[in-house]
C-alpha cells in the first residue's frame, strides 16, 4: 500500500513538473550581483545611482546615455533612457523605469528595445544598502528570459558574460563614487572613442 501511494505521488509530481515546463516557453536566468563595499554613505551613492539618465558619464560599457519621457515616479528625472553601449552584439539599448523609490534607495528598469530577438525580457533592480558609517554597497537583481532553445544552448555563457559586464559597472560606480573621477577602463574607452571620431 505504501509503495502504491509513493508511486501515485511520484506520478503526480512528474506530471506537474512536465506541465510547468510546457507552460514556461522561455529559459529564465535569475542572479544577484553585489558590489564591493563602497566607501561613501548610502545617500551619497544613491545620489549617483538615482540619476538614471547619467549612467553614461561613469560606466565603461555605456558610451553615452540620454533620458527621455516625463517621469512616472516621484523624484525620478525621466521615465526612460537610451544607452549607446560598448557590448558585443548590441548598439543602442532602450530601458524603462518600472520602480523608483528615494526612501528605500532602489530602482528597477526593464529593457524595451535593442536586444536580439531571442531575448524576450530583461530587468535589473538596483538597491543601495548602508553597511556602516560612510560605507555602502549596491545590490543588483537581474532577470532574463530567453527563447528556450537559445537559452538551453547559450544561457550559461550569457549569464557569465553579463555577470562580467555588471561587475565592471559596480567597479566603475565604486571608483566614481569614492573619487569623483571615472575609472581607468572608462577613461581608456573615452580616449578610444575620441580617437575614432578624429579619424
Amino acid at each position: 500500500m505504501n509503495k502504491l501511494i509513493t508511486l501515485i505521488l511520484l506520478t503526480i509530481t512528474l506530471n506537474s513538473s512536465a506541465m510547468a515546463q510546457q507552460a514556461k516557453k522561455f529559459k529564465e536566468l535569475k542572479f544577484k550581483i553585489t558590489s564591493e563595499v563602497i566607501n561613501v554613505s548610502a545617500d551619497s551613492l544613491w545620489t549617483i545611482a538615482r540619476e538614471f539618465q547619467d549612467v553614461g558619464i561613469w560606466s565603461t560599457s555605456v558610451d553615452h546615455s540620454t533620458g527621455n519621457g516625463d517621469a512616472e515616479f516621484e523624484g525620478a528625472t525621466c521615465s526612460e533612457r537610451t544607452c549607446h553601449v560598448d557590448i558585443k552584439g548590441y548598439d543602442q539599448i532602450h530601458e524603462k523605469l518600472t520602480l523608483f523609490d528615494d526612501t528605500s534607495r532602489e530602482l528597477e528598469y526593464k529593457i524595451t528595445g535593442g536586444t536580439p530577438d531571442f531575448v524576450l525580457f530583461t530587468s535589473n533592480r538596483w538597491r543601495v544598502v548602508e553597511v556602516g558609517p560612510q560605507k555602502s554597497l549596491v545590490e543588483m537583481d537581474i532577470t532574463i528570459h530567453l527563447k528556450r532553445f537559445i537559452g538551453a544552448l547559450l544561457g550559461g555563457q550569457m549569464k557569465k558574460q553579463i555577470s562580467k559586464n555588471v561587475r565592471q559597472v559596480c567597479t566603475d560606480l565604486k571608483i566614481y563614487a569614492e573619487t569623483g573621477k571615472v575609472s581607468s577602463a572608462k577613461k581608456a574607452r573615452m580616449q578610444t572613442l575620441a580617437q575614432s571620431q578624429n579619424l
